[in-house]
């Protein structure tokens, strides 16, 4: 549009606008003009700045955008006569490439137009996962549930300037006018306009107007005297400025009743483009798990308080073949034996002279020979030596050390402390791995190290980003000789190689995690316990925490390896957080909800199921 377009459209409308803001359009259910006498008070705001405010479910909003079923050029001229009794709103008009639509339309665009995003990531990202199944972080049984997934993956960018469908052009225009207020003049404000052509996100002509204002005025807590009896090293004193973005009536009204007019217009309003964006279908291949609670034909065993304890002094303990417990605390790391009989003192077997960092506490299959590893040695138990001995860590040649927070543990089909790292330097192709070491040497005798020594590094851990949620892989903790090296990952729970770490088999899980969701139902929960396998049972249980409502139920899936069939849901239906989990010696799994202070063989609201 030219210049003396614009003047001209300016000058014709200026009367019609004006008699518009008189008497303005109704607004939509749930819209409505805020009154200053319903808004909640700003600190200090001036009285030129108190309007009524655009408000949905009268709450005000920061912005509001409108969308006319109108081209371009047709309605921006009529935007700029309507706003031009509030200042100078110069700025040129813009052209850009349809791929780089951006203030949410060009995901209403992909939307609408899936077979775009389709090309796009059979182009551009199969190609990776197809050299992933090379590498062995993946299964080629797996690429076309992974290509469904990002095809419904709304935070995968198809907007690519590759695609020829999105090399052509779209028009918008981008202004702002300043304006004071006061007789110094201290307070402003900022009205913001974006006119936007969306007829390629829409598949028809149409027109996309964003609202907004940027009110700053100074805060009357905010001078030098607030600024030195306030001040704080950590976080000085308070702001000599206040600021809100909102939509008042004098920026709101004038440019919406004009663009209602227009013949044809066929105006819609919303808080942004997601307002017009087609919803996913949901997929069909998702099941909701059904929970399972104790009771019935399952076990509910009452508590048995042994020790009187605050749950924050234990947090680890394993049980051993004599009947007596071992437990651990931090601040400092110390490892404990209780036995009954002892009454509500344990035995403190060994205790950390400074930091010890992550520790790991494990016990052989016979529960006759316990373990604790923290980062500089190993501590050793035995019920033959009635002792602890410690033996210092060593490490072979080329095992490389992780960049921060030190060695995670877990454990081998013997009990015996196994660490790994989420590393990023992986020798592969695909940089972040699961790093695995494995025992060299394990000598008896107080004080001689222990050596680890590269078992493997798994690519599986580069290729579980983008899930919901924490995507840190987490090896599963087998009660005795187990049936592989199995992890559990965002996708589900996945087989490796135990020498080269390769993926051997996946098997899907139900959600892990949130509120029932058509679109997706991956990832991994938090507040549970490690994943755990039954040599015997032959099942591998994972944590969930699913929301009904506000209403947490913490449990764990318990998945048959023979089948690679779900079991069973295990819940503790109303808990905030999963404590404990643990297979018994028949093969059971048992799951706890209550803190470590509560020890006995018959744990409070266990679950056992058969």
């Amino acid at each position: 549009m030219t210049n003396i377009s614009a003047c001209g459209a300016i000058l014709c409308l200026v009367g019609i606008t004006s008699s518009l803001w008189a008497s303005a359009a109704p607004l939509p259910a749930n819209w409505q003009m805020l009154p200053t006498a319903q808004q909640a008070p700003e600190k200090g705001l001036p009285s030129a700045l108190q309007t009524p405010l655009l408000a949905k479910q009268q709450r005000p909003l920061d912005t509001v955008e409108l969308l006319v079923a109108l081209p371009f050029e047709q309605v921006l001229p009529v935007v700029q006569a309507s706003l031009a009794p509030l200042g100078k709103f110069n700025a040129p008009v813009q052209r850009t490439r349809v791929a780089y639509m951006d203030h949410g339309w060009g995901n209403v665009l992909i939307a609408r137009r899936p077979e775009l995003k389709a090309e796009f990531i059979r182009r551009y990202r199969m190609p990776a996962l197809q050299t992933a199944v090379e590498q062995g972080a993946l299964l080629a049984e797996e690429l076309p549930l992974r290509e469904q997934r990002l095809q419904r993956d709304a935070t995968v960018d198809a907007m690519s300037d590759k695609l020829a469908e999105l090399q052509g052009s779209f028009a918008s225009w981008q202004a702002s006018a300043e304006q004071k207020h006061g007789v110094l003049g201290r307070a402003k404000s900022t009205i913001e306009v974006r006119v936007m052509q969306v007829d390629e996100a829409l598949g028809k002509p149409a027109t996309a107007i964003s609202l907004s204002r940027t009110d700053d005025w100074p805060n009357p807590n905010g001078g030098i005297v607030d600024q030195l009896r306030e001040f704080n090293v950590m976080g000085g004193g308070p702001s000599p400025r206040l600021s809100r973005r909102r939509v008042p009536e004098a920026v709101f009204t004038p440019v919406y009743d004009a663009v209602r007019a227009l013949p044809g217009a066929a105006l819609q309003i919303g808080v942004g483009a997601s307002d017009w964006q087609l919803p996913a279908q949901a997929d069909a291949r998702i099941v909701e798990p059904t929970l399972t609670a104790p009771g019935g034909n399952k076990d509910a065993t009452a508590a048995q308080r042994l020790l009187p304890f605050g749950s924050g002094d234990y947090y680890d303990m394993r049980p051993l073949a004599d009947g007596s417990v071992l437990l651990l605390s931090s601040y400092p790391e110390a490892l404990w034996r209780w036995a009954p009989g002892m009454g509500e003192k344990p035995q403190r077997l060994w205790q950390a002279s400074a930091d010890a960092g992550r520790a790991g506490l494990s016990v052989d299959p016979q529960g006759r020979t316990a373990w604790l590893a923290v980062q500089r040695q190993i501590v050793e138990y035995s019920l033959e030596q009635q002792r602890a001995i410690a033996h210092p860590l060593r490490w072979a040649a080329g095992v490389r050390q992780p960049i921060s927070g030190g060695w995670k543990w877990t454990h081998d089909t013997q009990g015996r402390p196994v660490p790994y790292d989420h590393a990023l330097d992986g020798g592969g192709a695909i940089r972040d791995v699961l790093r695995v070491l494995e025992p060299q040497a394990t000598p008896s005798a107080d004080g001689e190290p222990w050596i680890y020594t590269q078992r493997f590094d798994a690519p599986r851990q580069g290729v579980v980003g983008g899930y919901p949620g924490n995507s840190l892989v987490k090896p599963v903790r087998w009660d005795r000789s187990g049936q592989g090296f199995w992890i559990e990952d965002p996708a589900g729970l996945t087989q490796l190689d135990g020498t080269t770490g390769r993926v051997s088999r996946v098997l899907t899980l139900p959600r892990r995690f949130g509120k029932v969701d058509g679109n997706d139902d991956t990832g991994m929960a938090q507040w549970v316990p490690a994943p755990l396998g039954s040599a015997k049972g032959g099942w591998v249980a994972v944590g969930f925490v699913l929301m009904e409502g506000n209403r947490r139920d913490p449990g764990m899936h318990v998945v048959d390896l023979a089948s690679g069939k779900l079991r069973y849901s295990l819940a503790l239906p109303g808990l905030n957080a999963l404590n404990a989990a643990t297979a018994s010696a028949d093969g059971r799994p048992v799951i706890e909800s209550q803190p470590l202070r509560l020890l006995g063989p018959a744990p409070a609201a266990l679950g056992a199921a058969g």
